[in-house]
C-alpha cells in the first residue's frame, strides 16, 4: 500500500507511515455522547453538577427565562453524565398542573392593560370549581358548565370564554395541555340549561349499585348536590356524624363550607364508603382523591350499563354530551323544587352564587335543612 501523503510504500495495514509519520486512517469521530436538551455537566469546587433545561416561562420582566431541573454533588464527571437521564425524565403526572396554577402563571405574561386583566381575573373566578382540576383532565363539558352556571351577563361569559383561551394558549407550547378548548365553549346557553338526570334514570342506577361500578357514587351525589370538583374533594373530617351532614364546598362566598345533610335515601351509602382516617369519601380505588377525568368516564360507563341514553353532539371535532356529571347537581335542584321549605334553607343546600348577600344575613337552621334531605 502507499503512503496517503508521500506516496512511498508501506507495509500494508500499517497506521502511520514509516517514512512520513502521517496517520493512514482518520481517527474514528467519538460519537456525541449527548443530544441538544439531554442536559450538561460542570465543575462546581471540588464536585460536579447535573444540570437538564426542563422549559422556559416568560417572567415579570417580560423576558424568557429557563426553567432547569438539577443536582450537584457527584464526586466525579462519569457520575454527573449518568445522573442526566434522571433529571431529564419526568413522568406525565409529574408535568400535570392545575387550573389555577395554569391561570397563574399565564397573567403575569399577558401584556394587556390593567384594566383588561381585571376583567379576565372576575371572569376566571367562575370556573373556581375547576380550579384544584389538573388541566389536561378538564373536559369541554366541564368547562361548558362553569359557563352555564354563570349568574352574570353575556359580556362576563364573553370574558370567561377569552381568559380560558389564552390560559390554553400559554399552556399548549410548554406541554401543559394538547387542545385550546376555550373557542369551542357556547355563550347562547342560559343559566341552569344543563339536563339534570331524570328521575327513572336514578332509580336504575340506584338499583344497579354494587353490579355497576360508581353507580353508588353518582346517586349520592344527585342527593347531595355538590359540584363534580367538590364531591371528590369530600375527606371524612367533612363529615358530622352526630349531625349526619358535610360542611364543605367550593371556596367562593355562596358555596364556601356550606352545610349539606345527608338524605336518609343515600345514607347507607355514605356509612359504606366512610374511610378510616382523614381519607376521602368519593376516592378513586387506590384511596386517593380521584381525578375529574376518571369521575366523568366512570359517569359515562355507568349510564351506559344501566341503559341510559346520553346522547352525544359534535361540534368541530369537539364532542358534548347531554348528560355530565354535573347533571346531577340540576336533579338535585329538580328535586328540592319538590320540598316544600323556605328558599333560604335550599339555597344553603345547593350553594347558588347569585344569593351571596341574601346568605350573609340569614341563619341556617340544621333541624331545618334535615327535614328538607329527609323529604327528598
Amino acid at each position: 500500500m502507499q503512503c496517503r501523503k508521500c506516496k512511498k510504500d508501506i507495509p500494508n495495514g500499517s497506521a502511520y507511515c514509516c517514512h512520513c509519520g502521517v496517520r493512514q486512517e482518520p481517527p474514528p469521530r467519538r460519537p456525541k455522547s449527548r443530544g441538544n436538551g439531554q442536559g450538561s455537566v460542570y465543575q462546581r469546587g471540588r464536585t460536579w453538577m447535573a444540570v437538564v433545561v426542563t422549559g422556559y416561562y416568560t417572567g415579570a420582566d417580560g423576558k424568557l427565562h429557563k426553567r432547569t431541573r438539577s443536582k450537584g454533588g457527584f464526586a466525579t464527571k462519569r457520575d454527573a453524565v449518568a445522573y442526566l437521564p434522571t433529571l431529564a425524565a419526568t413522568p406525565r403526572e409529574k408535568r400535570k398542573i392545575t387550573l389555577q396554577e395554569a391561570y397563574n402563571r399565564w397573567e403575569p405574561t399577558h401584556r394587556a392593560d390593567a384594566s383588561t386583566v381585571g376583567c379576565y381575573r372576575a371572569a376566571f373566578r367562575y370556573f373556581e370549581p375547576l380550579w384544584s382540576c389538573k388541566l389536561p383532565d378538564i373536559d369541554i363539558d366541564d368547562l361548558q358548565d362553569c359557563v352555564d352556571a354563570c349568574p352574570r351577563g353575556r359580556r362576563t361569559k364573553e370574558n370567561m370564554k377569552a381568559a380560558i383561551g389564552l390560559v390554553y394558549k400559554y399552556a399548549i407550547p410548554r406541554g401543559l395541555a394538547s387542545l385550546n378548548l376555550g373557542p369551542y365553549l357556547i355563550l347562547s346557553g342560559e343559566h341552569g340549561s344543563k339536563d339534570g338526570l331524570p328521575l327513572p334514570a336514578v332509580d336504575l342506577l340506584r338499583a344497579a349499585i354494587g353490579r355497576v361500578p360508581y353507580a353508588d357514587y353518582i346517586v349520592a351525589q344527585c342527593y347531595l348536590g355538590y359540584r363534580p370538583s367538590e364531591l371528590l374533594a369530600l375527606r371524612a373530617s367533612d363529615y358530622d356524624p352526630a349531625r349526619r351532614a358535610f360542611v364543605a364546598g367550593a371556596k367562593t362566598d355562596a358555596g364556601k363550607d356550606r352545610t349539606v345533610t345527608v338524605s336518609p335515601k343515600i345514607q347507607p351509602i355514605i356509612d359504606r364508603l366512610m374511610p378510616a382516617g382523614d381519607g376521602y369519601v368519593f376516592a378513586a380505588p387506590n384511596g386517593g382523591q380521584m381525578p375529574i377525568k376518571s369521575y366523568r368516564e366512570a359517569f359515562y360507563a355507568a349510564l351506559e350499563a344501566v341503559g341510559i341514553d346520553n346522547p352525544v353532539t359534535e361540534r368541530d371535532g369537539v364532542r358534548y354530551h347531554k348528560y355530565t356529571p354535573h347533571s346531577c347537581r340540576h336533579t338535585f335542584a329538580t328535586l328540592l323544587k319538590g320540598v316544600k321549605a323556605p328558599d333560604k334553607d335550599k339555597l344553603e343546600l345547593i350553594g347558588h352564587t347569585s344569593t351571596e348577600m341574601l346568605r350573609h344575613y340569614q341563619d341556617v337552621d340544621i333541624d331545618a335543612l334535615r327535614r328538607i334531605t329527609d323529604a327528598l
